[in-house]
């Protein structure tokens, strides 16, 4: 997102919200614990995250924080907006940066420039737009999400192909494992996956949200993420990639037992295969996602979090120190580094001793420029804007899609469906859309 495009976003995000965001606050710097340690309740979903507050929690003990890794990313927005209705929201919380407009639209994040301003210079650009709006910053940045392909190189080699590099050649790679063997499959087109979806369409140059002072454009099914649905449509009818969904149990076993040679994933996937696959390490490639045309260098970040003081904490000084040394302390990002596949927004922190010989090293061993290729990957990455109801298009997308993969129906047509209902949703809370 351009600093052009943040400021614009801002009008619509925070109107009628500074008030509120002030009056919680205030509230909760004038509350404080009689006896004790401040307790800090902290929702995340990263992997390990208990090891890396533990850190804190030894050398702080007077402000002692709690983690609860209950809720996952695809729900941390309705959780957000009920406990906040519920005059219950924890102190701090993990978001996508997807999701940070709407928990700024609703009063859930709160504004933490005086203690997070000054940091700009320390913090990858991509990351401080995405979480700046109007000046203010609404959440501390923790990591970005350069996209990979990570394909089992193992099988690759077996059958004489190489990584594909472009659309074309990984549709070829998909009928050429799948003819050797039809119980194997390339890739899963997964219907629960918006995130992956928007990230491809982003590539394909489709701009989800945009924005012209207070006005907004919704283009979901505009001609970038029509051609990337018409190309997973052609795939699936073919046959040649499955419709397993991500993040279930089946997915799981596919991916550990081979039946899956490739996972469209990003920078922090290496944890996650090595803990649902773990007879697979050492089995893997990781390359740039494929391209649209040869000899081009362009993806969208897939994911990337960000750490968020909420309106409800009764400790918001204790809250936004812990966020700021959660993502940008040296302490917390060797944690990180130790225990999590985590490419920094911290710039320093993708200097730190060890970063190349963690988890994507068990990976994939032979990968000597992972790293390199994510800080290229991050560079070149697309600019995008979120709009206030990723969510609704979030869940319309598995709904729309779920039923056009189990009746045979056109992708097209299902992202239309997403697009109607982002635009009335988007009129419903008062956005104005064209």
């Amino acid at each position: 997102m351009s600093r052009k495009t943040s400021r614009a976003i801002a009008g619509a995000l925070t109107v009628g919200l500074a008030a509120s965001l002030l009056a919680g606050c205030a509230s909760s710097a004038a509350e404080t614990e009689e006896d004790g340690p401040v307790i800090l309740r902290y929702w995340s979903w990263a992997p390990n995250i208990a090891k890396i507050v533990e850190v804190w929690n030894q050398s702080h003990p007077d402000v002692q924080v709690e983690v609860n890794t209950s809720v996952g990313a695809n729900d941390i927005v309705a959780k957000l907006s009920a406990a906040k209705e519920a005059g219950s929201l924890p102190d701090l919380s993990n978001t996508t940066y997807e999701n940070l407009p709407n928990l700024i639209v609703n009063g859930v994040a709160s504004d933490i420039t005086e203690a997070f301003g000054d940091y700009e210079d320390q913090i990858a650009p991509s990351a401080w737009n995405l979480t700046t709006f109007d000046g203010k910053n609404f959440a501390v940045p923790q990591g970005t999400g350069p996209q990979f392909l990570y394909y089992r190189a193992d099988i690759f080699e077996s059958l004489g192909l190489e990584a594909p590099t472009t659309w074309d050649e990984y549709a070829d790679a998909a009928r050429a494992i799948h003819a050797a063997d039809p119980t194997k499959y390339l890739a899963t087109f997964p219907a629960n996956d918006a995130q992956l979806f928007a990230a491809l369409s982003a590539q394909a140059s489709a701009e989800w949200w945009t924005q012209d002072e207070s006005t907004w454009s919704v283009g979901i099914d505009g001609e970038g993420s029509t051609k990337v649905a018409d190309y997973w449509q052609g795939l699936v009818d073919e046959g040649v990639v499955t419709t397993l969904k991500t993040w279930t149990p089946e997915w799981q076993a596919a991916l550990a037992d081979g039946t899956l040679a490739s996972w469209l994933s990003a920078v922090w996937a290496p944890p996650l295969i090595l803990q649902n696959a773990p007879d697979t390490a050492g089995k893997w490639g990781a390359v740039q996602i494929p391209q649209w045309n040869e000899g081009d260098s362009v993806s969208a970040a897939l994911g990337g979090s960000a750490t968020v003081v909420t309106t409800g904490t009764k400790h918001a000084k204790e809250a936004q120190e812990f966020a700021i040394w959660l993502n940008n302390s040296t302490e917390a990002l060797t944690a990180y580094i130790e225990n999590a596949s985590i490419w920094p927004a911290n710039l320093a922190g993708r200097e730190l001793p060890g970063l190349k010989d963690t988890i994507p090293a068990a990976l994939v061993p032979e990968q000597t420029d992972f790293w390199e290729l994510a800080a290229k990957t991050d560079e070149e990455a697309v600019p995008v804007t979120w709009g206030p109801n990723v969510a609704t298009a979030y869940s319309t997308f598995g709904d729309a899609f779920g039923t056009a993969i189990s009746s045979g129906g056109s992708f097209a047509d299902a992202l239309t469906t997403v697009q109607d209902a982002v635009v009335a949703d988007m009129e419903k809370l008062g956005f104005t859309v064209e």
